[in-house]
């Protein structure tokens, strides 16, 4: 019993949800992840960092969201407006990121992912936790709670 438990618990561990930003694909392990939004009623919030996108009220609760393709210094390929957010949890906090588009789940066992390279498409290999492979294409992991610093969760938590 306790086996299927801990091996049920490492499937869980080994899933990612898939997200593009630009012309690439990327992951996120799915255990931050809370819900997956459609971006409405975006409240801007003016003198804030570039990469802030603004506040939004999900049932309730106020949500800071950031645009990780700024946040990442990532080109905009298409002039159409993202839509969809990600929310997950960092450091007990709410914080919606704002995607181009969200495709699925994908379960990457330790033999399908690499150490990841010093850097992919500029992004700095301190937020690349591997490269996942996946039907002949390649998926970046990223460690989503390294790209926000604590000084920069605790100023989203102040907006």
């Amino acid at each position: 019993m306790a086996k299927e438990i801990s091996s049920a618990n490492q499937f869980i561990h080994e899933q990612y949800i898939i997200f593009n930003l630009g012309d690439e694909e990327y992951a996120i392990p799915i255990t931050i992840v809370e819900e997956i939004v459609k971006i409405t009623n975006l409240i801007r919030v003016p003198q804030s960092k570039s990469f802030f996108a603004g506040i939004m009220d999900i049932r309730g609760k106020v949500v800071r969201m950031i645009d990780l393709a700024k946040r990442l210094n990532i080109k905009n390929i298409t002039d159409a407006a993202a839509d969809r957010a990600i929310v997950i949890n960092v450091s007990g906090k709410s914080i919606g990121v704002i995607v181009d588009k969200v495709s699925h789940v994908v379960h990457f066992p330790a033999n399908q992912v690499d150490p990841p390279p010093p850097s992919v498409k500029g992004i700095s290999s301190r937020y690349i936790t591997g490269v996942g492979k996946k039907d002949n294409r390649f998926i970046i992991l990223i460690d989503i709670e390294k790209i926000l610093t604590v000084e920069e969760v605790t100023e989203l938590a102040t907006v």
